[in-house]
């Protein structure tokens, strides 16, 4: 999947995706991810927080976290 296909998913549907590969041994980071699919690493993670998806670096994966429980 490269950058086009990845935001043509809805932002729950890349979620999915993207916590899918991060769960593989070849992506120990974000980043590693991001160059394999050619997309901007900051701004993917911009458009995910737009939506409440947060990268936790210490998790290696997306997180939806509401507002309400942001602190």
């Amino acid at each position: 999947m490269y950058e086009h296909q990845i935001y043509r998913l809805s932002v729950n549907e890349r979620a999915t995706f993207l916590n899918g590969e991060l769960k593989k041994e070849e992506y120990r980071e974000f980043d590693q991810l991001a160059s394999e699919l050619m997309v901007d690493e900051a701004d993917l993670r911009e458009d995910m927080a737009v939506a409440g998806w947060y990268y936790i670096v210490e998790l290696n994966r997306f997180v939806k976290i509401q507002g309400d429980q942001a602190s």
